[in-house]
């Protein structure tokens, strides 16, 4: 029985649990903030998820998470067998852990319903019993904290925040089309194209007051695939045999922002700034964060880009026709992460994606 260190409405922990729920494998939810320094001692971080394996070890990072967890399974894998669709599943699972996060958290923190829905649960959950914080203390303090970091902190103010909804609004709509035609982003069966978009999807936009409505009202085949998710049981691959017009448009939405997010940061982080500025389609978010973390993950897809055969990279890149693709296979040099260099995650000492936690 392995356990879960999380919360109940957190991005990266629904992603697991949908993923664990799909596998059947039994876990238990263990408290956040009072194993905090168990977490820092046995995972090198405080952040959620976290996870306590029976055995003693320790994991985190839901990206290495789910693809060890899938190397214990006795079934068919939720990574495609088809090398181009098992490429693509792993650029939108990105796409979603790592650009569409900014959107959640301005939505979850930059409205009012949605900040006092998502601060009192945080104190029901985590600091109600646990701290001697008056609730309107703790209440205040989450709220400060998650705004000014994660929102303020990360670019979104009143020049970008337009950038930040119409970003929820695009991947609705991407996704809208395809699950008109089909039950799952690539077939009638889940990959983790799906479990990483389930990240954003399940506990911020379907779940948080106002993205919950648009979504409803402008995605309804969205919010039903949501909820066939969080029921979804593993089953044998059912997927497309060619890349269509639904997966193009998802796909050049990815690229237009997250690796032209991707390219700019690994920049930055070269250079050794600790912030920038980049540019996302026409928008430019000043002051933003550069992470150590995402310029590993850039390192990952262009590592799997490598190993692809010829004729597969010339298949995707009749597809992957935005500009921003090409770090995928140019000859462009970026500054080594360094991080996990030996391979071992998710049984690494992790790091944030952004230096100590949160940004200032």
């Amino acid at each position: 029985m392995m356990k879960v260190y999380g919360s109940r409405i957190s991005y990266y922990t629904g992603k697991l649990e949908a993923y664990l729920r799909f596998r059947a494998i039994p876990y238990e939810m263990g408290h956040y903030l009072k194993n905090a320094r168990r977490m820092k001692a046995g995972a090198g971080v405080v952040q959620m998820p976290v996870v306590e394996l029976d055995d003693g070890r320790w994991m985190t990072d839901t990206t290495p998470m789910i693809a060890w967890l899938e190397t214990q399974q006795g079934a068919a894998s939720i990574y495609p067998a088809d090398p181009a669709l098992n490429f693509i599943a792993l650029l939108i699972e990105d796409y979603a852990d790592e650009w569409l996060w900014r959107s959640a958290m301005h939505y979850r923190w930059s409205y009012k319903r949605d900040r006092l829905y998502a601060s009192e649960a945080l104190y029901k959950e985590l600091i109600k019993g646990v701290r001697p914080l008056p609730r309107w203390f703790a209440v205040n303090m989450l709220t400060r904290r998650q705004r000014n970091g994660f929102v303020r902190g990360d670019g979104v103010n009143k020049q970008t925040r337009f950038h930040a909804d119409r970003t929820y609004l695009t991947a609705l709509d991407r996704l809208q089309a395809i699950f008109e035609q089909r039950a799952f982003i690539l077939g009638e069966t889940p990959t983790i194209a799906d479990f990483g978009m389930m990240a954003p999807m399940f506990r911020h936009f379907s779940q948080d007051p106002t993205p919950a409505e648009i979504m409803r009202n402008r995605a309804p085949a969205v919010y039903e695939w949501v909820a066939r998710m969080w029921n979804a049981k593993a089953a044998a691959p059912q997927l497309v045999s060619e890349i269509d017009e639904g997966l193009v448009t998802l796909l050049t939405e990815a690229c237009e922002t997250n690796l032209a997010q991707h390219r700019q940061n690994a920049q930055a982080f070269g250079r050794g700034d600790k912030r920038f500025d980049m540019t996302i389609q026409d928008c430019t978010y000043t002051n933003v964060p550069s992470s150590r973390y995402r310029v590993w993950c850039l390192e990952r897809l262009r590592a799997a880009w490598a190993a692809l055969a010829p004729d597969v990279q010339t298949k995707l890149r009749a597809v992957l026709t935005a500009p921003s693709a090409a770090i995928l296979w140019d000859a462009t040099a970026i500054a080594p992460s360094n991080y996990d260099a030996e391979g071992k995650a998710p049984f690494n000492r992790a790091i944030n994606v952004y230096g100590s936690g949160v940004p200032r």
